[in-house]
């Protein structure tokens, strides 16, 4: 007899030839928080998308309470009170968020449909998770990290007595998944049992009682965190020690490669900020904050209103993301599937897409340009794929958003914009983007870096400006950050208080 209220065992699972599992189990207790972890390729999301009936595998069996099951399908998956919460939020954008949440589930009697019921079950949902969102308001005015807490809204309509996350924080701001950690931790309390998907260590750490290791479709072993430690998680997941994760560059500041003077546009208030060749500074700020408003208005997705921008000292107006390539701008957006990638396309054709700015619109672009756009800009990137010409769709999220930073190196940038350059990609993975970063800024090159995750700026910035409300507020040197200033800031509490040491404001 075991404890466990869900036992994968001997799970095998292959696509055209290539095994995503390979004799893979997982044990899930009553009152649990369990991390399922490993490298992007591993199997930590196939083996989810077979516990919630979306895939069936193609050998082993699934024990939920009494039952043993061969495979389960979405509806005997729901029925047995199992819910799941995808990456990437599966919603109607054209619907309201009520009707998003109860998709499937609408009240009424017959044919009819009641919106005042739908309202009402949904927002006693959303008060639940603590979110000030109107349930009547259309998904398409959200911006992707609401998105995501309806999507997490979405499985916890049935009250499941085990849930599943998929990477369910990554595209969360500290504030929300703070949220979402506490109603997880009253979850617990209440005896579901929850796996959850994270490449953020510090989540697991704090959150997880037990994590099961995956490593190339194959179960590594389970060990409860109290027993290991951060380097401990992560050997096991990559095979070996990360012994200079972070792979900061030295500090060697040079000219000036982007100068930005009184910017303001929509959201964004009297912004002035400076990146010098050599040099990479970091964006902290809650969703909302403006940051991606500013990376996108930088970019030339947006035109600024008022105020200069200039680039290695020439005044530039950016006017469209071709005018910010032909400046020396390089941007990866923070959703590469939305808007970095055509998913549809070859690695090849991705890569030369922003590098096409720089030609004739009458110039020929055939295979050879691809081959050396791509070429220009993945090295060093270590995108690991079968082929260049291999569909982008086939790829992992961290090798997907390499193809993006390749697409922006291969126009040859002064300063690259990264909006959260590692959202979604694993540990080993981000250990590549890191070092690359490193390389290109060792190099002179200079970045712009926003990120949720204030451990990732820490890590790789040397400087870091917080954003609140659509202005820069404070000011930090590497050595003097810490994340408790950085919240301070970004959250708006120095508006009611002392301005706390090491800041410049």
């Amino acid at each position: 007899m075991t404890d466990a209220i869900l036992e994968a065992s001997g799970i095998h699972k292959a696509y055209s030839g290539s095994v995503a599992l390979r004799d893979a189990q997982l044990k899930l207790r009553r009152g649990e928080i369990h991390a399922v972890m490993g490298e992007n390729g591993s199997g930590k999301s196939t083996m989810l998308s077979i516990l919630s009936g979306a895939q069936s595998p193609d050998s082993g069996t699934i024990r939920i309470g009494e039952k043993t099951h061969s495979s389960l399908d979405p509806m005997t998956a729901r029925m047995s009170g199992i819910a799941i919460v995808h990456q990437e939020p599966q919603l109607a954008a054209a619907l309201s968020v009520g009707e998003n949440i109860l998709m499937g589930r609408l009240p009424g009697a017959g044919a009819f449909v009641s919106g005042r019921a739908i309202q009402a079950r949904a927002q006693s949902i959303l008060d639940m998770l603590g979110l000030d969102i109107d349930a009547k308001a259309p998904v398409s005015e959200l911006s992707i990290g609401r998105r995501q807490m309806i999507e997490i809204a979405k499985g916890l309509v049935d009250e499941p007595q085990i849930l599943l996350l998929d990477e369910a924080t990554s595209s969360l701001d500290d504030a929300d998944a703070r949220v979402l950690f506490e109603l997880l931790k009253s979850l617990r309390a209440k005896g579901v049992a929850i796996a959850f998907v994270s490449h953020r260590m510090t989540e697991v750490m704090e959150l997880a009682d037990r994590a099961t290791v995956l490593r190339d479709g194959h179960f590594i072993g389970t060990t409860p965190i109290a027993d290991t430690d951060e380097r401990g998680l992560v050997s096991m997941m990559v095979g070996r020690d990360l012994k200079s994760y972070w792979h900061r560059a030295e500090a060697n500041p040079g000219a000036p490669v982007l100068e930005v003077q009184n910017v303001s546009r929509g959201c964004l208030q009297d912004i002035s900020l400076t990146v010098r060749a050599g040099e990479v500074v970091g964006l902290a700020g809650l969703v909302g904050s403006g940051r991606s408003a500013l990376m996108r208005t930088l970019a030339g997705v947006k035109t600024a209103q008022s105020g200069s921008i200039s680039i290695a000292g020439k005044a530039t107006r950016l006017t469209s993301p071709a005018a910010a390539h032909r400046a020396g701008i390089g941007y990866v957006p923070e959703d590469r599937k939305a808007e970095g990638l055509v998913m549809g396309w070859s690695i090849l054709r991705n890569a030369a897409l922003s590098k096409m700015n720089l030609r004739s619109p009458f110039a020929f672009l055939g295979s050879g340009f691809d081959r050396a756009a791509f070429e220009d800009g993945s090295r060093g990137l270590k995108i690991k794929a079968t082929d260049p010409g291999q569909c982008v769709r086939e790829l992992s999220g961290g090798n997907q958003q390499k193809v993006v930073i390749a697409r922006e190196l291969a126009t040859g940038p002064k300063v690259l914009l990264l909006d959260e350059p590692t959202r979604g990609v694993d540990v080993g993975a981000k250990e590549d983007i890191y070092a690359q970063i490193s390389h290109l800024v060792g190099g002179g090159m200079g970045m712009l870096i926003a990120s949720s995750e204030l451990q990732e700026l820490l890590g790789v910035c040397h400087r870091i400006c917080v954003m609140f409300q659509g202005r820069i507020v404070a000011e930090f040197a590497a050595e003097d950050a810490t994340e408790e200033a950085l919240a301070y800031w970004a959250s708006g509490a120095h508006e009611s208080e002392q301005t706390p040491a090491g800041a410049r404001s």
